[in-house]
């Protein structure tokens, strides 16, 4: 699901932000694009959105899990300027790098490769905590007692995490699968990585070219037909299977001028970025919340948060299907 990603964990083990680090490198949307046309973008937009009058009156807040501010620019877009002496500090364990920063206003302050869970806020708590699908990646108990050294006993907590059973479970469960089947059952890229080796070593005489690498070819084809096949059993197609099959069918046209070697070198890191994109699949249905983790998790914040009015729980959904859990304080 690379186009409806969630933003990243911000406090997971330092080895699991490795494949945000990646994916970040590589875009600036979140997994699910808050700007998107789909219901489910839109429902999330319309929550956030609702929430805007609250924020506004917070001179601080910290954004956890924030990916590249992908919530702050959403704020932007929503028509507010984000200017001092506001200060929205964007914290997420991931490397965010450099690039995307200076068309932020200086208002949000990037504090990436910073784990929220074994931090402090840099300038004392803040009025406002928020996270669009970040804080669950964390045990509800570390979450809440992070809590005080980051949020003012007063202020105000907004929160859309994960939830089990939900639209963007069910579709990323899909992706993963599609994801497995490609590369752990077909083993696609090692058959496009056997396939460009055939070719570039393929000999000129037509007759010994024809019989050259027939194996290699016959088992390239049979897991290009075997993923084709799994779609139409399906019904409609796969947005990863196809992007990967465009891809790998885009390396073998140009073996002849890439050579094998730079070429199985570009499928292998076609094969890394969809292991990476895996690998964030996989944390993502780990963090999905049940109801009764998401109530453990109302109650962790709500007993580290004790003066800040009591913590409301509700479920988030749209024409498709649930969308996601969120947690606010009661004005």
């Amino acid at each position: 699901m690379p186009q409806n990603t969630m933003t990243s964990p911000s406090a997971a083990a330092p080895s699991s932000a490795q494949p945000w680090t990646q994916h970040w490198g590589q875009t600036l949307k979140g997994s699910i694009d808050l700007q998107a046309s789909d219901p489910v973008a839109q429902a999330l937009r319309g929550w956030w959105q609702q929430r805007l009058p609250r924020l506004r009156a917070c001179p601080d807040i910290v954004d956890v899990g924030s990916g590249p501010a992908v919530l702050a620019r959403l704020m932007l877009s929503l028509g507010w300027t984000l200017e001092p002496p506001v200060r929205w500090w964007c914290v997420d364990q991931a490397q965010l790098g450099m690039g995307w920063r200076h068309a932020l206003p200086s208002a949000v302050r990037v504090l990436d490769e910073t784990r929220f869970e074994a931090s402090s806020a840099p300038e004392g708590p803040a009025d406002a905590l928020v996270s669009n699908f970040g804080l669950e990646y964390l045990p509800a108990q570390a979450a809440a007692q992070a809590l005080p050294r980051w949020l003012k006993p007063q202020g105000s907590f907004f929160a859309v995490v994960h939830a089990r059973g939900s639209v963007i479970d069910h579709v990323s469960q899909e992706h993963a699968d599609d994801l497995r089947l490609a590369m752990v059952d077909v083993g696609l890229h090692q058959r496009a990585k056997d396939l460009a080796q055939a070719m570039a070593t393929a000999p000129r005489d037509p007759t010994l070219r024809m019989m050259h690498g027939v194996e290699v070819r016959d088992a390239y084809n049979q897991a290009v037909d075997r993923l084709k096949q799994h779609m139409e059993m399906r019904g409609r197609a796969s947005a990863v299977l196809v992007d990967m099959l465009q891809s790998v069918t885009a390396v073998l046209r140009q073996v002849p001028q890439l050579g094998a070697a730079a070429a199985c070198e570009q499928i292998a890191e076609q094969a890394q970025a969809y292991g990476a994109e895996a690998a964030r699949l996989q944390q993502m249905q780990d963090s999905a919340l049940d109801e009764a983790q998401a109530r453990a998790l109302q109650d962790a914040v709500a007993a580290a948060h004790p003066h800040g009015g009591a913590i409301e729980l509700g479920q988030l959904s749209c024409s498709l299907g649930p969308v996601a859990w969120n947690l606010s304080s009661a004005p």
